[in-house]
């Protein structure tokens, strides 16, 4: 047992995740056992914490190979002998997790190792269940039938300039970083004709100061950049692609969101919603 050979080989798996395998070998070269190969992945990670998950490595090769999978304090693997994680218990975190085959006399002295990433529930800024806390241009009310979640949604029909703001009784801690974080909600257009599809019309702002222009992340509307059409709309807004107004933003202490955006010039009455607001990491 004079030679000691480290092979270690990278493979690219689904996720753009990296999964390296790593083979030592400490018996002389004619003695040693062919090691055996057991590539796995978590397929779909990363995760989010609160999906209430229980995931299974999937296999490219040697899932019938013997071995215990293990990881760092965090992660929770509920089965060793098959590596299934729950997502839901484990804490937020990137996890390299280790399946060793070392003691397995068939497999000479293999360890296999893959990655699993779990991000941090959302931070649920308006739920749309109350008009509690809103201020809205035009006549607005609760539609309890189109809804994207929950009981109900907010709407308001409007002539003129569309104004939807809420200020939070309490302030909320986002839990992202501006590189990883995103404000998710829909918005309802009852007819994005009335919007001019390539100007400047508004703009859509989140403060921690509690009131627009101080402390603010702000993202410009240009109707045909968010590709509009009538009826709900998934708005998914980058921190890191939002203009800075007033200083920087406390995403530790959010307590104000602000949407408005003018209509074309003679437009027909307008109605404007929105429904599940939520603050989360980039999947």
């Amino acid at each position: 047992m004079n030679n000691l050979l480290k092979h270690i080989k990278k493979y690219t798996v689904k996720s753009l995740f990296i999964i390296s395998f790593l083979t030592i070998n400490s018996c002389a070269e004619e003695e040693a056992i062919a090691p055996c190969v057991s590539q796995f992945y978590y397929e779909g990670t990363p995760f989010r914490q609160g999906d209430n998950l229980v995931i299974t490595p999937k296999f490219e090769s040697g899932e019938e190979i013997a071995g215990e999978f293990t990881s760092t304090e965090g992660l929770v693997i509920l089965d060793k002998q098959t590596g299934q994680v729950d997502v839901g218990a484990s804490v937020p975190g990137v996890y390299t997790v280790r399946k060793a085959m070392i003691g397995n006399p068939g497999c000479g002295n293999r360890i296999t190792l893959g990655v699993i990433a779990i991000l941090p529930p959302p931070a649920v800024f308006n739920l749309a269940e109350s008009l509690s806390g809103w201020g809205l241009s035009g006549a607005s009310f609760l539609d309890n039938t189109d809804k994207k979640e929950g009981e109900s949604s907010i709407k308001t029909k409007v002539d003129g300039l569309v104004i939807m703001q809420h200020n939070l009784a309490t302030p909320l801690n986002a839990k992202v970083g501006i590189a990883q974080g995103e404000l998710h909600f829909w918005l309802y257009i009852s007819d994005p004709d009335q919007l001019e599809p390539n100007a400047s019309i508004g703009q859509i702002e989140l403060t921690s100061s509690g009131e627009p222009d101080k402390e603010e992340l702000t993202w410009v509307i240009i109707p045909s950049n968010f590709n509009l059409k009538a009826g709900w709309n998934q708005m998914k807004l980058k921190f890191k692609d939002a203009g800075v107004t007033g200083g920087n933003i406390d995403l530790n202490a959010i307590k104000f969101f602000r949407l408005y955006m003018f209509p074309k010039e003679g437009a027909q009455t307008l109605t404007v919603g929105i429904d599940d607001m939520k603050i989360l990491a980039e999947s």
